[in-house]
């Protein structure tokens, strides 16, 4: 797999255009406020990272991204909670997952988490809605911890046009190191000032071994049973997104 940080008009465009598909798809629940910017701020300024089945692919064969910033490129998405005893290039914001094919947003969150490992980060901050919808399951199975109490998300609200209540929550200190170590196991090469990752696929390895794997909103999450690979074996328990 390849985690790629896209730098070219063309390619955020593209990056764009599957975000707006994938919502209109599925039907998320949601939409961006219609005086809020926030989107477009994230997807100008962010850090793009797409996620490709195999290396060099074009951007049209895009399978899964994220956006990611760090607090030193411009402030979180809300002004809770507040994380002011940490450096701001330390703490990474996580938005804008989307994936298109099975199993992908888990290997985009592995590649994720590998970058974490690359950059020092000490701390990872997500923002998941909680009411009317709780997306903060996959999360809190993975490590992530709420911080502080719900809050209202500022810059969406439901197809109806209410609030939604967003639940920030964080990943640092030793959940973070072990993540970080443990998918870095996975981690082939890095390119061009880690703006391209390479890693394995242990969806496939698990796969390929006739292990089941079960989905779960779409997302296959790996059986926790033996493997012959413990890098594989150890993936799979530190993530169960």
């Amino acid at each position: 797999m390849e985690l790629r940080l896209l730098s070219t008009e063309e390619d955020r465009k593209i990056f764009a255009d599957r975000i707006e598909q994938i919502r209109a798809r599925h039907r998320g629940g949601f939409k961006e406020r219609p005086r809020s910017r926030l989107g477009e701020i994230h997807l100008t300024f962010g850090n793009l990272y797409a996620l490709f089945e195999h290396d060099g692919d074009p951007a049209e064969r895009m399978v899964a991204g994220l956006v990611m910033h760090d607090l030193e490129m411009f402030p979180q998405t809300c002004p809770k909670p507040d994380l002011s005893h940490l450096p701001p290039r330390s703490v990474l914001e996580i938005s804008e997952l989307w994936s298109r094919a099975v199993g992908a947003g888990t290997l985009a969150r592995a590649g994720a988490a590998i970058l974490a490992g690359l950059l020092d980060a000490r701390a990872i901050l997500a923002y998941l809605g909680v009411k009317p919808f709780d997306g903060t399951a996959f999360y809190r199975a993975a490590g992530f911890v709420n911080i502080g109490e719900p809050v209202e998300y500022p810059y969406l609200e439901t197809l109806k046009g209410q609030p939604i209540l967003a639940q920030p929550m964080i990943m640092e200190g030793e959940a973070l190191g072990k993540l970080t170590r443990v998918f870095s196991r996975l981690l082939i090469e890095t390119r061009d000032d880690n703006r391209v990752l390479r890693f394995s696929n242990f969806l496939r390895k698990r796969s390929e071994s006739g292990l089941q794997l079960p989905a779960r909103d779409g997302i296959f999450v790996p059986t926790p049973a033996a493997a012959s690979n413990q890098s594989v074996a150890e993936a799979d328990s530190a993530l169960q997104l």
